[in-house]
């Protein structure tokens, strides 16, 4: 009776040990998004930007380090849905999302949904209802607001980065661009596109909070509340507005 206690005692110990062990390191999947992430090649991850700066401050307050790994963003909710990575950042809440994620309850950022037009047609967009019967570029598995990301009716052309569907709206091989600001202003600069491209009449009034978000099947879930601590401590303490005013 008493080697079972013990065998029993040592079997709690060792659940215990298991359940709140610390993970000894992050992986956090990503892609280029700026002004959020941006290439660079002077960084040790590869990136620099706004989500960057905000997960150097994660890690060195949570003690774990962060590596940062720059995957397709189709490819990064997969891997995370599966347990083959950590963490994620720059994430807009959806429904379906919330069934495979965890979210870290505070928002640390937001991005306004925006439509562009090739230059001179701005103005055929008057209202949500404008939006049928145009081919509308977008990112792959990217959610904007609603009802736009549950419409079927409107004709989406799916594409795998915001370079490609500016590049075929300054085309005019596609009638709409949806994205968001700052990043698509940011891009339009960057490509060479302002004079070709410009913002249609109507814009939708929505904001797209933007949280981090973990994969439940993986250590990191157990730091949720320590992260949203951090975030909330970063927004009181003027850390994550400094950040922000970098990239403005």
């Amino acid at each position: 009776m008493e080697l079972l206690r013990k065998l029993s005692a040592a079997g709690l110990l060792l659940l215990a040990t298991f359940l709140y062990a610390q993970p000894t390191k992050l992986v956090l999947v990503t892609e280029v998004w700026p002004p959020y992430r941006m290439d660079d090649s002077s960084s040790p991850s590869g990136f620099s930007g706004i989500d960057i700066d905000v997960t150097l401050v994660l890690q060195e307050r949570l003690g774990i380090p962060i590596q940062i790994k720059r995957t397709p963003w189709a490819r990064a909710l997969d891997m995370l849905r599966k347990g083959q990575a950590d963490l994620i950042s720059g994430i807009a809440w959806t429904a379906e999302r919330a069934e495979y994620l965890r979210y870290v309850p505070t928002s640390y950022s937001a991005v306004h949904p925006m439509f562009f037009a090739p230059v001179g047609k701005g103005l055929t967009v008057q209202s949500y209802n404008d939006l049928r019967g145009k081919s509308i570029g977008m990112s792959t598995h990217s959610a904007y607001f609603e009802p736009f990301n549950s419409d079927s009716s409107l004709n989406k052309v799916p594409l795998s980065t915001e370079e490609q569907i500016l590049q075929m709206l300054a085309l005019s091989r596609i009638d709409l661009a949806i994205g968001t600001d700052p990043n698509l202003s940011w891009d339009i600069a960057r490509l060479g596109h302002k004079g070709k491209v410009e913002p249609t009449a109507w814009q939708p009034p929505d904001t797209t909070p933007l949280y981090f978000a973990v994969s439940p099947l993986t250590e990191a879930t157990m730091l949720v509340q320590k992260i949203d601590q951090i975030l909330k401590e970063m927004l009181a303490d003027g850390t994550m507005q400094k950040i922000l005013n970098q990239y403005k």
